[in-house]
């Protein structure tokens, strides 16, 4: 017996077009939404910081962290929809947003990454030896005589 491929009772599915049509319009209304608070959070920093966001400012939040926030809840918003459209049967705009989370979502993390790395530097190294550590140049031992290596 061949199984039925017709699709499973209850919400039709979606038309490609129409589908197709709501994924990128809601790419592109997800860009605009970074794009302003990106640009909110670059004169909020240009406003309060006078382009310095080294000097902390008590009045109010580091720029860095509000569009790292808001890029968060961009993806989570974005999350939101791909599941939403994955249940409504519309597989375009699902797999589309599925993308857009994901990538938000990493490039929140990798955002935050790198604020804690320049927030945080690494402690140099302190050594109680001065000069040469030894001989680095991959030859033989007389190429190094002069160095104790």
């Amino acid at each position: 017996m061949v199984p039925d491929s017709s699709p499973a009772p209850g919400r039709p599915r979606v038309h490609w077009f129409a589908d197709l049509f709501l994924a990128l319009l809601v790419l592109v209304v997800e860009a605009a939404a970074v794009v302003v608070v990106w640009f909110a959070a670059g004169f909020y920093a240009w406003t309060h910081h006078g382009g310095d966001t080294t000097v902390p400012d008590p009045e109010g939040p580091d720029p860095t962290d509000v569009l790292l926030i808001a890029l968060g809840v961009v993806a989570l918003l974005a999350a939101l929809i791909s599941f939403r459209r994955f249940r409504a049967r519309s597989p375009v705009t699902a797999v589309t947003q599925g993308v857009a989370a994901a990538v938000l979502a990493l490039g929140a993390l990798t955002g935050t990454a790198l604020e804690y790395r320049a927030t945080h530097p690494e402690p140099v190294p302190t050594s109680d030896r001065s000069g040469p550590v030894g001989c680095r140049s991959g030859g033989d031992s007389e190429e190094c005589r002069d160095t104790g290596g």
